[in-house]
C-alpha cells in the first residue's frame, strides 16, 4: 500500500519583519494559518521561501501565538539567504 502525497498549499504574501526580545519573527495572521491547516494549535512545520530565495526552501515551525495566529521566526541563515 502507498501513502498519497499530501496536497501542498501555497501561500504568498508581503510582511514586515517585527522584533520580539531578540527574535525577528513575521506574525501570520490566523486566517493565513487556516489556509494551511484549519484549526491547528500547535507548531506548524512548512516549506518557505522568503524574497524567492533560497532555490530549496526552508523548513520552519511557525510556532503558535494562543488566537489563531502564528510567529514565524527568522533564524540568521534564513534572513541571510533572504538578503533580509
Amino acid at each position: 500500500m502507498r501513502a498519497s502525497p499530501v496536497p501542498m498549499t501555497t501561500l504568498s504574501f508581503t510582511a514586515v519583519i517585527k522584533i520580539r526580545g531578540v527574535n525577528p519573527f513575521i506574525l501570520v495572521s490566523a486566517a493565513r494559518a487556516n489556509a494551511i491547516k484549519p484549526g491547528w494549535r500547535k507548531p506548524l512545520p512548512v516549506l518557505l521561501r522568503i524574497n524567492g530565495k533560497p532555490a530549496k526552501p526552508w523548513r520552519i515551525n511557525l510556532m503558535p501565538v494562543g488566537d489563531g495566529s502564528f510567529y514565524l521566526y527568522l533564524h540568521g541563515d534564513v534572513r541571510k539567504a533572504s538578503d533580509t
